[in-house]
Formats: C-alpha cells, sequence, structure tokens
C-alpha cells in the first residue's frame, strides 16, 4: 500500500514544488549564450582569486585579459552547462542554515554579462553530499538549492574552475600562414640543422643559419616548405606542470641548454619564443626505445618554455612536434 501511495503522490509532489517556486528563486539556467561576452567568477580568498572569460575585439575568447581561452571549454561552458542548470531540490531545513553559512565564506560568485548588461548572477557552493548536486544561490535571493545538470554525471561546481591556466588555449602559437612572417628553428648543438623561413609578398624563402650551407634554390621542396609552415597554426601542447613534476621540469629548464628553440613572428609584429627541453626518464615514460637499448630522455614528450615563462613549464609531445624538428638539408630533400 505504501509503495503504491509513493508512486501516486511523489510525482504530484514534485510537480507542486517545481510549480510553487517563483521563477526568479529558481532560473539558473542561461537563456541565449550566443548573446554571452563575458562570464566572470570569484572568491572571497582573495582579491586575485578570479577568472575571467571575455570576448575581446576580435571576437576571440581571452582568459583574465592576458591570453586566449580554449575555444571548445567556453562553447561547452556556455551551450552545453550553463543553460542545462535545474533546480532538484530545495535544501533540507535541518541543514539550511550550514548550507548558507558555508557559502557565505566559500561560494563562488559567477557573473554573465551580455554587452554591459549583467545578465545572470547567481553562487556556487559546496556539493550535496547524496547526490550529483550543488549548493546554488541566485542573487537578491535567501534560498539555495540542490541544482543539477540532467545528464551530466559529475558536480555542477566542477564546471567553476578557478584555476586560469585551465582555461588557456592550448595552441601554442595560433598563426595561420596566412598571418606569419617569419620562423625560425635553432638547435643550440647543431647550427648547420638551423634555419629560418621567411614570408616576403606570399613567397617562401628559406635560409640556413650557418651562412656556408646555403643551397640551390632549384633544389628546394616548395611543398613542404608550405606544409612547415602552415603547421604553427594548430600547433599545441599537452598540459602544464604542476606539484612535483613542476619543480623536476623546473631545475631542468634552470640547469640545461634546449634542444631546440622557436622564434615565431607574426605580420601584426606579434613575436613568440618556443623553448624546447629533452625530458629525463620517469617511472611514467619508455625506459627502451624500439630497439631494446635503454635511453636517458623521454622518448614521448618534452618540456616546453613559451616566451620565457618557467612558472609554467609546457609538456610538449612529441608525435605532435616530430614535423616540427626538421633540419635545414631536410627541406632539399637531404637528411640533416
Amino acid at each position: 500500500m505504501l509503495l503504491v501511495l509513493a508512486v501516486i503522490f511523489i510525482p504530484i509532489i514534485d510537480k507542486n514544488f517545481k510549480s510553487t517556486l517563483k521563477p526568479e528563486l529558481k532560473n539558473f539556467a542561461l537563456e541565449e549564450p550566443e548573446e554571452v561576452t563575458e562570464i566572470f567568477m570569484a572568491t572571497k580568498h582573495s582579491a586575485t582569486s578570479y577568472v575571467k572569460l571575455s570576448l575581446n575585439d576580435k571576437g576571440v575568447w581571452m582568459v583574465n585579459d592576458e591570453f586566449p581561452a580554449e575555444p571548445e571549454k567556453v562553447k561547452l561552458l556556455l551551450n552545453d552547462y550553463l543553460t542545462r542548470l535545474v533546480v532538484k531540490n530545495p535544501i533540507p531545513k535541518q541543514g539550511l542554515d550550514d548550507v548558507i553559512k558555508s557559502m557565505a565564506a566559500n561560494a563562488i560568485k559567477v557573473e554573465i554579462y551580455k554587452g554591459t548588461h549583467k545578465d545572470k548572477v547567481f553562487y556556487v557552493g559546496g556539493n550535496a553530499a547524496d547526490e550529483l548536486g550543488t549548493h546554488m544561490m541566485l542573487e537578491n535571493s535567501s534560498m539555495p538549492f540542490v541544482v543539477h545538470i540532467p545528464g551530466f554525471m559529475g558536480y555542477p561546481s566542477a564546471i567553476f574552475n578557478m584555476n586560469p591556466k585551465k582555461w588557456k588555449s592550448l595552441n601554442i602559437f595560433q598563426t595561420s600562414i596566412v598571418e606569419l612572417k617569419s620562423v625560425s628553428m635553432f638547435y643550440p648543438s647543431d647550427a648547420s640543422g638551423s634555419f629560418t623561413i621567411h614570408k616576403e609578398e606570399r613567397m617562401l624563402r628559406i635560409e640556413p643559419y650557418v651562412s656556408e650551407d646555403l643551397k640551390d634554390p632549384n633544389a628546394l621542396n616548395m611543398p613542404l616548405l608550405k606544409q612547415y609552415a602552415a603547421t604553427f597554426e594548430n600547433l599545441t601542447y599537452e598540459s602544464i606542470y604542476e606539484g612535483l613534476a613542476a619543480q623536476l621540469a623546473d631545475s631542468v629548464v634552470k640547469s640545461t641548454l634546449p634542444y631546440a628553440v622557436i622564434n615565431l613572428e607574426r605580420v601584426d609584429g606579434t613575436k613568440h619564443e618556443l623553448k624546447i627541453y629533452k625530458k629525463p626518464v620517469t617511472a611514467d615514460s619508455p625506459q627502451y626505445d624500439n630497439f631494446g637499448n635503454s635511453v636517458d630522455y623521454d622518448l614521448d614528450r618534452f618540456y616546453g618554455v613559451l616566451n620565457g615563462n618557467t612558472n609554467d613549464v609546457l609538456s610538449v609531445q612529441s608525435f605532435v612536434f616530430k614535423n616540427i624538428f626538421k633540419k635545414y638539408g631536410e627541406f632539399y630533400g637531404e637528411k640533416g
């Protein structure tokens, strides 16, 4: 009998709860995500503890006005997550005071703008202990709720990542062949393999680092040169090292010469420098090469330092950069 009554009344109670709540108290979901121009997230912990995702005048999403954001991450946040925030249930009365106190001290404040208009503001607290929901409350409301994202197997709080580095674009140079002015590859231990590619009047030319190594221009593999120059549009790094891995990377970067140094200049004058360092073998890297010989350096990954930022050492994958590590002679059908 109890089971029958539950089947009958629970949907009615749930429907009644959802229909009697004032819309201004429960309307967390974002509408018209394509009109959003800025998402600002901050905590009370410090004045610098914030993440600002904003569109610049070129239509590029930026992180804290400093570096490009990963477009797919912003797209996912706007279209797949913020538009689907749904109230699951109110906070049980016996735990309401604790939730409010916790949110007052630790909540993330989220502001969403459309142009100069502040479209929506809400606070994101901790997670509900027994369900995939997060405590959230709209601005000017005193009523927090457990909010979830239907079909999302996780807590909504996870989408509001307060680490700016996690929003940063993985694209290192973001330079198409149209935007490219020059790119040089310098090998500190092999000057004869080093070179610079210039683009002038839509034409590409290559010159060696060692002038005596200048080769016959008629033997130049121009399709290969064009392919190489186009590679810098979508060249990505894997991640930024953190914790103990970051300390190891920092010690290597500060005590060894780079394996290669890439300098790129865009038509607009923007310049980028990427230094590549060999990564020592660690417990999680290959210990032997394809011939069974023990190796001194990781075959799968390198360390990378972009624009001198040794605080954020990059993990650069070998298979991504395998076509970048060319030597001057290879553009003439020769091995460098």
